[in-house]
């Protein structure tokens, strides 16, 4: 797989999560926050390209399933932990870091598969 294959297929994975991060911080997205977000998309389309490069060719929904559930339910599980906040807020914010980590997972599908 190229270099080329894998900034193409980085690239609106950036987009998705610098536009999740945006709508979930109030429409306010500081510096840090978007560095933050940009790491986690490249992380996240080395390992697709890690995945479909070398170890599957499919299946790619239940493995961006599992991740989503991972780190959305990290974020969502401290932060509920320590400020206790609302559980209805926190389960939305858990299935909206969900959706995100699958619209990736189609994304990064459809470029690196």
């Amino acid at each position: 797989m190229s270099l080329v294959t894998i900034v193409l297929a980085f690239v609106p994975v950036a987009v998705l999560f610098l536009g999740a991060g945006w709508l979930a911080g109030g429409r306010k997205l500081t510096r840090a926050a978007a560095l933050v977000v940009t790491l986690e998309a490249l992380v996240l389309t080395l390992l697709a390209a890690l995945w479909f490069g070398s170890l599957g060719h499919g299946g790619w929904f239940p493995v961006f399933l599992l991740l989503g559930v991972l780190v959305a339910g990290a974020e969502r599980g401290l932060r509920f932990a320590f400020l206790r906040s609302s559980g209805r807020a926190e389960l939305r914010q858990f299935g909206l870091g969900l959706v995100k980590y699958l619209l990736a997972g189609a994304i990064l599908a459809w470029r690196l598969g």
